[in-house]
């Protein structure tokens, strides 16, 4: 089947009423005119229809004898078809990203363009359009259309508004239109012509694919049927939404997949990334979420399609917006929308954290903390806290540097984070705290008891806890270059052979149960001499009780 074919197939008409009155409605709509004193079927002839010597039609239609002379108060049908129609304009109301206007324009709010002109959208791009009857248009990204249509009718409130899908989605918020007013939505495949209603209309025509058309109802009523097949067409309500077919026929209408229900903690958006939580809605095979300036959604920021429950968006700057966002089926109908406001106050970004690395230990009564360079800050917020929730915090600070030395603080675990601060005195800029890190503070290590000397050996012990393996050095020296003892062991304890005379450096440092390896303890100084003993294996002293050593 050709493309111009399988387009004949499905024409899309929006009802306010029952399908066999739309259909008549649509064979012959009429204009009622009142008339007033000194109306005359040939005056009016000339001031509103196309053709001023069809008054004869007029006269026919309504039985009216006499041209020259009309009943005032009666009321005069005109078919609409008959009336002069004078060319208007659409207006631009919002633009947003790279849209393409008649003739490559750029456009800009406050512009007006007529008939004919074809309009473009790039992936960040999208407009908005206002009709004489103050209806809004809006073409989505990666769209593209043309104006068919823009005009009112002479002496009336009726307006006519066309427009055509080349590819992609608009969107539109029809006003309540006076007497038989048109406003079309045309697709290759499809058209769709409403009357006080707000819906969705999108074009596809994937390589490989049949061509299609669809339509979600958000308000009104829509009766969507094959133009050139019999058959009645298909009601959509508000709330449902229909595709056409392989052959173009509307299939019967589907309720429209729920709106998601958007995490309220989510209002507040501290990082570059934006991130949206809601539980899968049944149904869904993806999502799409708009992020816009304003509630009306004519101002585009970014758009995007979601395979999960989670929506990211980057490249925002800090500021209120406003976020829809709705669930897509399996016949690719869009769902209900969810309307969502939040706010992105990222900047000045938090700094990273460097020293201690996440969990880590420190053995000591005191923790440095260090942290990369921010250059949009000034100087940094600091603060230590007793709970991850930084309830009890222990400690706040302004610090100008990018590392600082906590106060002596209780043995035991602790949060901290930093944020930047931008700018000073009454004009300072607090960017968003920085993700939080834990440490912990531990005793400091033991140094040994000074040794006990037994059976020609030096025994060493020194404090532990459960689980620590320790390393034990001896050194000839406090710098530990000549080291005569290196080694480890699995107790809070080492033996060696005694050495010569002379004075001695010990150290020890432990590694924990869980691998975290402490720092060495301060150097223990000892001296070695040689004694002489009596029979007995005792000291020999002096009279003021020193060893007697040998010379």
């Amino acid at each position: 089947m050709s493309t111009r074919s399988t387009a004949a197939f499905a024409a899309l008409a929006v009802i306010m009423c029952l399908p066999g009155s739309w259909a008549r409605a649509a064979v012959e709509p009429e204009f009622a005119l009142a008339v007033v004193a000194g109306d005359t079927l040939i005056g009016i002839s000339e001031r509103l229809l196309a053709r001023p010597e069809d008054w004869p039609i007029l006269a026919k239609l309504n039985q009216v004898p006499n041209p020259r002379r009309l009943k005032p108060g009666s009321t005069l049908r005109i078919p609409v078809a008959l009336l002069r129609e004078q060319p208007a304009n659409a207006t631009i109301v919002a633009v947003s990203g790279e849209v393409t206007g008649p003739n490559g324009t750029k456009l800009a709010p406050g512009m007006e363009i007529g008939a004919g002109a074809s309009l473009q959208t790039a992936a960040d791009g999208a407009v908005t359009l206002r009709v004489p009857d103050g209806s809004l248009i809006s073409l989505q990204p990666q769209s593209a259309a043309r104006i068919t249509t823009v005009s009112r009718y002479a002496g009336t409130e009726i307006f006519s508004s066309v427009f055509r899908v080349l590819s992609g989605r608009i969107e539109a918020l029809v006003n309540k239109l006076t007497g038989p007013s048109r406003f079309e939505v045309q697709t290759e495949f499809a058209v769709a012509g409403v009357r006080g209603t707000r819906f969705r209309v999108a074009s596809e025509a994937a390589p490989g694919a049949a061509p299609r058309a669809q339509t979600e109802v958000l308000e009104g009523a829509v009766g969507f049927a094959a133009a050139q097949t019999p058959g009645d067409p298909v009601l959509i309500a508000a709330g449902f939404g229909s595709v056409t077919d392989a052959t173009g026929r509307p299939q019967p209408a589907t309720a429209l997949l729920t709106a998601p229900q958007i995490d309220a903690r989510d209002n507040l958006q501290e990082r570059l990334i934006s991130r949206f939580r809601f539980p899968a809605v049944d149904g869904a095979r993806s999502y799409r979420a708009q992020v816009a300036a304003d509630a009306e959604f004519r101002q585009g920021v970014n758009e995007a399609t979601f395979s999960s429950n989670e929506l990211k968006f980057t490249d925002l700057a800090d500021g209120d917006y406003f976020l829809r966002a709705r669930a897509i089926d399996a016949l690719g109908l869009e769902g209900r929308d969810a309307i969502f406001t939040f706010r992105l106050k990222a900047r000045p970004e938090p700094p990273l954290l460097s020293v201690p690395a996440p969990n880590g230990k420190v053995r000591a009564t005191t923790v440095r903390l260090e942290w990369g360079a921010n250059l949009q800050a000034a100087t940094y917020r600091l603060q230590i806290s007793e709970d991850e929730a930084f309830a009890r915090v222990v400690q706040d600070e302004i610090v100008n540097g990018t590392e600082f030395t906590s106060r002596t603080l209780p043995f035991g675990d602790y949060w901290w984070r930093v944020r930047s601060l931008k700018g000073d005195g009454a004009s300072v800029d607090a960017g968003p705290w920085g993700d939080t890190r834990k440490f912990s503070l531990r005793p400091p290590p033991k140094t040994p008891e000074p040794p006990e000397e037994s059976a020609g050996k030096l025994v060493f012990s020194w404090s532990g806890e459960p689980g620590q393996k320790f390393r034990f050095q001896m050194a000839g020296d406090p710098l530990f270059a000549r080291t005569i003892e290196d080694r480890d062991v699995n107790e809070p304890g080492a033996t060696t052979a005694r050495p010569q005379q002379g004075t001695y450096y010990v150290r020890v440092r432990a590694t924990d149960a869980d691998g975290f390896v402490g720092p060495f303890s301060a150097a223990q100084r000892f001296v070695v001499i040689n004694r002489l003993i009596d029979s007995g294996g005792a000291n020999l002293t002096t009279s003021d009780g020193q060893p007697v050593r040998l010379q």
